[in-house]
């Protein structure tokens, strides 16, 4: 009797309970909190159905300093990285396919789904989803471990462009005329560092970069279909590249490596899939005779 009537009071208040005001019940009280601040509390209490993908206390306690001062001083900013975690109707993981898209209530900019190690682990443009299809009066609290920040805004060729640590690489794959390819997608990408292609043996490129079939072969060789964040990567893994022969991820308290190169800088957002930094050029191994080459140099 006793758990009955346990059991129909926490339905009593679920029912009651917003979107909004469950997130902030759910440890989601700094986005609850901002969401105030964006002027946005009203419509996500009393509208709907929604679905949010709201980040925990923790996540935002990951965001640095000068960002979240940012934000506290710029609600334009505010309210576009607010609505980006918000989308209409009731999202429910049964609905969620891997590398679909979800447009946001902000105009234009969409959440990237990503479902991994048999929909064990499920991402929202990155984010680990580590809380389901909460329900609340008017719609769904999905509960991020990460705040998904930046915007996705480039292509993954539009952001190679505009760094200046992946100028070579830029080149490369304009010179392997691949320039187009990697504007489809969704793909994941590799992407060596200026250092790493300055380290490579004296005329390696030239080599390499001889005919066009060797220089496909070499820069196919960074990137693989299907949009894999380092959420989803787990150690040993075998990923098949666009090249044919497959990478192998090592993961360990350190970071995560992609055969022999660390990812320097992981989970970049891009408009058709993700970009991790990594500090080595990657070697296409020979696994039909046997013999390889280093798996990367740099």
């Amino acid at each position: 009797m006793k758990v009955i009537c346990v059991f129909f009071c926490l339905f009593s208040v679920a029912v009651g309970t917003s979107v909004l005001q469950l997130a902030n019940d759910l440890n989601a009280r700094t986005f609850a909190s901002l969401v105030a601040k964006a002027g946005l509390s009203h419509p996500l209490n009393t509208q709907g159905p929604f679905t949010l993908f709201a980040p925990t206390d923790a996540a935002f306690a990951k965001v640095p300093s000068d960002v979240m001062t940012k934000l506290s001083h710029d609600k334009d900013l505010l309210t576009k990285v607010i609505k980006y975690h918000v989308t209409a109707g009731k999202q429910l993981m049964s609905h969620f396919a891997n590398d679909i898209e979800i447009g946001s209530w902000a105009n234009g900019y969409k959440i990237r789904i990503n479902r991994y190690q048999n929909g064990q682990v499920v991402t929202a443009t990155g984010s680990k989803i580590i809380s389901r299809d909460n329900m609340a009066t008017n719609g769904i609290v999905q509960l991020l471990d990460n705040v998904m920040f930046p915007l996705p805004e480039s292509s993954i060729l539009q952001y190679c462009a505009s760094n200046q640590n992946l100028t070579q690489l830029t080149y490369s794959f304009v010179r392997a005329n691949l320039q187009y390819d990697v504007e489809g997608g969704p793909f994941t990408v590799f992407a060596p560092i200026e250092a790493a292609f300055d380290a490579l043996p004296t005329g390696f490129l030239n080599t390499e970069f001889l005919t066009l079939s060797a220089s496909r072969n070499l820069m196919q060789y960074h990137y693989i279909k299907g949009t894999y964040y380092s959420a989803g990567l787990t150690d040993g893994e075998h990923i098949p590249t666009v090249q044919g022969t497959d990478v192998v991820i090592h993961t360990n308290k350190t970071g995560v490596m992609v055969e022999n190169a660390k990812i320097l800088q992981a989970d970049i957002t891009v408009t058709n899939g993700v970009v991790h930094i990594i500090d080595k050029v990657l070697l296409v191994t020979n696994h039909v005779s046997g013999e390889s080459e280093p798996s990367s140099i740099g």
